[in-house]
């Protein structure tokens, strides 16, 4: 390890000394006293040895990745109870869902464990320990390395390490880098495979505000759902079984009935996705003119399809439910990221920055030498990709994953001639053939093939009309002669004559044996000349990419060492985080003020039975007629539904739980607010805030709502907040 990078290495763990409460997604294993003492500061009474430690059981204990960190989940109970978002579990709901038991309409509760339903693919990831070992990575690389041995070693040290851990312990483990690859920490984790649907409200409550609430405040939101982890019988993982136990988790969490305040201090574990604040300002401006206005364009345009068609047939309403959230989520976003940008003035505050760093890379001959090429670079390279990210961006989301059958028929096919590279006969190839099979009756469950068609043909006009000829394959490559320029009949045509346009189709073609039929299938070829094309301009843009990577880690270098006493906290990347901050009001424009928290009479205001996103379910208006909230009302006979809080978080964070400062569970978070849609990007700490959605509010509906007792009476709960003054159960 040079010289420098020993300095930079240094910094990265004594800067601590001026944390803000309600920034950063800090890595718990690698937190300073100082940072543990401002957290003190701010309010938490519990040690934080009891927050992570990975050698007794602690609050990461309880906390979950759910399927691979597209969600986070919590323990609430000693048998597995696990407690997350509706929206997390949407896409299980609306499997389990059907004209004649429609879940996502009515809501599901399991009044016993027989009753509970498994949901194949689902997995819940429990953190076992994190090890820092960027000293040993480091070690092997000077300025000399070329990016492509730099790459070669890293992979081959990953791999060794992965391996001897994998076989010393018998759990997963991962090499994952921070900050530009200035960091590499080691994460051992254990996941479970049998992970069964126990509880969810109707929509109506669990998606209250739908599409038009997405991403505001104030919210009247019931967005939870309820799973239970099942093991083998000696508890460790194991994939769906009869004979499987409910998992004993090391620590679940003790849920608070005291309620919040304004000014609470609140901590969010949890697994967030992906942020970029590190980012450039050419890095912003490619994103602001060259990503989000395609992603907006062309989901605007595929759910305008959905949704007539679902409005017209109950059983497409179900088979697109989650299809048409999750786009609409993805559409709202691009949109609101943009209009952030602008409003913040995102672009010009790390314009700002990069002059800074400039000048200070001028005032010193040897950061000169280093630093002096770093943001031209950078700024060439956004230069050069803008217009190929646009076009690769285009095809992605349409032609490719815009409709749903492209890449199912890819993904089928490559499956396919994997297969066909195995022994017939085997238990290799059963095994390989029966999951095509399963993943194919998923696909076709939710699958509408004129609806498909349609979306297909609208995506096709804009993948042709919107990229530039040199970016896309050619006419001649993805069209027969005959059909010239008539998307409509080539359309047809493709979805008529396919293998895969049906289930019928592709039971037929399976049961056949006959795989070498998939080279003669129209749709394999479009979807193939478009994939060539595709992998075409990304080498381009991968060529570039390599020297783009290595200025981002010498600019994020660069600015620790301009900064050496600003706290840095790596971008997310699924990995296990911790943010603190508190429960608070916030202004957005001149004269508005949003209180912190919301009621149950917040929803009844909503009401309008001419719009689904505020219907309010009958049983739910009765109970807020009479009253009838029970231990979970407020100190002033109101039902809280909602609250928001200053702590930092994204994507991934979704289910989280929201936990006070005796350690207790208080809300799940469950969304960011309009105002503050650059937080990938930037966080804004005037305006940045996490909406959760009151755990009072959860018991009121499982206990009153559903009549659920059953799952009441596993929790472990408080009137006051565990080892507080006031006392505890």
């Amino acid at each position: 390890m040079n010289c420098r990078t020993t300095i930079f290495y240094i910094l990265l763990l004594v800067a601590s000394a001026n944390t803000k409460a309600d920034e950063g997604m800090w890595l718990p294993y690698l937190l300073s006293g100082s940072q543990i003492e401002a957290m003190q500061k701010n309010g938490l009474s519990i040690p934080f040895d009891s927050i992570y430690n990975p050698n007794k059981p602690s609050l990461k204990d309880a906390v979950v990745a759910l399927d691979g960190g597209s969600c986070t989940a919590e323990f609430i109970s000693s048998r597995g109870l696990l407690l997350t978002n509706h929206h997390c579990g949407y896409d299980d709901i609306q499997n389990h869902s059907s004209i004649e038991h429609d879940y996502l309409k009515d809501g599901f509760w399991a009044k016993t464990m027989g009753e509970e339903l498994p949901n194949s693919d689902k997995t819940a990831t429990i953190l076992v320990d994190a090890k820092d070992l960027t000293s040993r990575f480091l070690s092997m690389f000077n300025d000399s390395t070329s990016e492509m041995r730099r790459t070669e070693l890293t992979d081959s040290l990953s791999a060794v390490i992965e391996d001897s851990v994998m076989q010393a312990t018998g759990m997963e483990a991962s090499i994952e880098s921070f900050f530009s690859d200035n960091m590499y920490l080691l994460f051992i984790t254990q996941t479970y495979k049998d992970v069964r649907l126990v509880g969810a409200p109707p929509s109506d409550i669990g998606k209250f505000g739908g599409d038009t609430d997405n991403w505001v405040w104030p919210r009247h939101t019931g967005d939870f759902s309820i799973f239970r982890v099942y093991c083998a019988p000696d508890g460790s993982p194991a994939e769906y079984s009869k004979n499987n136990i409910p998992f004993t988790p090391k620590k679940h969490l003790t849920i608070s009935l005291e309620g919040i305040s304004e000014g609470d201090f609140t901590m969010v574990l949890g697994y967030p996705g992906t942020t970029d604040r590190y980012m450039t300002s050419y890095g912003i401006k490619q994103t602001e003119e060259y990503v989000n206005p395609v992603i907006a364009e062309v989901h605007g345009i595929k759910q305008d399809i959905w949704k007539k068609a679902m409005m017209e047939d109950p059983k497409v309403q179900i088979q697109y439910a989650s299809k048409f959230s999750e786009s609409s989520n993805y559409w709202k976003y691009s949109i609101g990221q943009n209009e952030g940008l602008k409003h913040q003035n995102v672009i010009e505050k790390r314009v700002q920055l990069e002059d800074k760093f400039t000048t200070w890379t001028e005032e010193d001959s040897i950061r000169k030498k280093r630093y002096a090429k770093t943001l031209p670079l950078l700024q060439a390279a956004y230069m050069l990709t803008s217009d190929i990210t646009k076009s690769i961006t285009i095809a992605e989301e349409t032609v490719l994953a815009g409709a749903d059958l492209p890449l199912f028929v890819l993904n089928t096919s490559y499956a396919l001639f994997d297969l066909k590279a195995l022994e017939s006969n085997t238990p290799e190839y059963t095994e390989a053939l029966n999951s095509i099979k399963e993943d194919a009756a998923k696909f076709y469950k939710d699958y509408d093939q004129s609806l498909d068609e349609e979306v297909f043909l609208a995506m096709l006009k804009y993948y042709v009309n919107n990229v530039d000829e040199e970016h896309r394959a050619k006419n001649s490559e993805l069209f027969p002669k005959k059909f010239k320029s008539d998307y409509s009949k080539f359309t047809s045509g493709l979805y008529s004559k396919s293998l895969f346009s049906t289930p019928e189709n592709f039971n037929n073609f399976i049961n056949s044996g006959n795989f070498d039929k998939i080279n003669d299938d129209p749709f394999f070829s479009f979807a193939n000349a478009v994939l060539s094309s595709y992998f075409g301009i990304s080498s381009v843009l991968d060529q570039i990419d390599v020297e783009r990577n290595k200025a981002m880690r010498q600019y994020t270098e660069g600015l620790f060492q301009m900064s050496p006493d600003k706290d840095f906290y790596p971008d997310a990347n699924s990995t296990f985080r911790m943010s603190y901050g508190k429960i608070g009001n916030y202004d957005p424009a001149d004269g508005v003020v949003y209180d912190y928290k919301t009621t149950l009479k917040g929803v009844m205001e909503k009401e309008n039975q001419d719009n689904p996103d505020f219907i309010v379910p009958e049983y739910l208006k009765t109970l807020f007629d009479e009253k009838e909230y029970g231990e979970y009302e407020d100190a002033k006979g109101y039902m809280p539904v909602c609250f928001i809080t200053d702590n930092d978080i994204t994507g991934g964070n979704s289910g989280s739980p929201v936990i006070d400062e005796y350690g207790s569970l208080i809300g799940i978070a469950f969304d960011g607010n309009w105002e503050a849609m650059t937080s990938d990007l930037a966080f804004e700490p005037d305006l940045q805030r996490t909406i959760c959605v009151d755990i009072r509010y959860v018991l009121f509906i499982i206990d009153k709502f559903a009549g659920a007792e059953n799952l009441i009476k596993e929790m472990t709960m408080t009137t006051a907040p565990y080892n507080s003054p006031k006392g505890g159960a």
